[in-house]
C-alpha cells in the first residue's frame, strides 16, 4: 500500500516526463493544423498565404477521396481484425501447460 508521500513522490518524479510527451504530441498536432489552414505551393514557394478552410472543401469535394477514404478504412480494419485474432490465438496458444513448466 502506497502512503500518501509516497504517491506525491511518485507524480513528482513522473511530471518532467509527462510534460516531454505532452509537448512531443501537441506540438507536432498544433503544427499540422497550422499548416493545413496554409496555402502553400511547392511549385512556387513564394506564393503563400491563409487559405481557410478551402484546403479542406478541396479534398472533400475531390472525386477520388471516398475510395480513398473506404481503402483506408478497409485497411486499418483487416489490420484490428487480423491483430485481434492473432492475438487472441496466440495468448490462448501460451496460456495451454507446457512439458516442464513447473520445473
Amino acid at each position: 500500500m502506497a502512503t500518501r508521500q509516497t504517491r506525491t513522490l511518485a507524480r513528482v518524479m513522473m511530471a518532467p516526463a509527462v510534460l516531454v510527451l505532452l509537448v512531443w504530441m501537441a506540438v507536432p498536432l498544433a503544427m499540422t493544423l497550422w499548416f493545413s489552414f496554409q496555402n502553400y505551393n511547392l511549385l512556387n514557394p513564394m506564393m503563400t498565404g491563409f487559405a481557410g478552410w478551402a484546403n479542406y472543401s478541396y479534398v472533400i469535394g475531390d472525386p477520388s477521396f471516398t475510395q480513398a477514404l473506404v481503402n483506408t478504412l478497409l485497411l486499418v480494419g483487416g489490420v484490428l481484425v487480423i491483430t485481434i485474432i492473432g492475438g487472441t490465438l496466440l495468448a490462448l496458444l501460451l496460456d495451454q501447460p507446457v512439458w516442464g513448466q513447473g520445473i
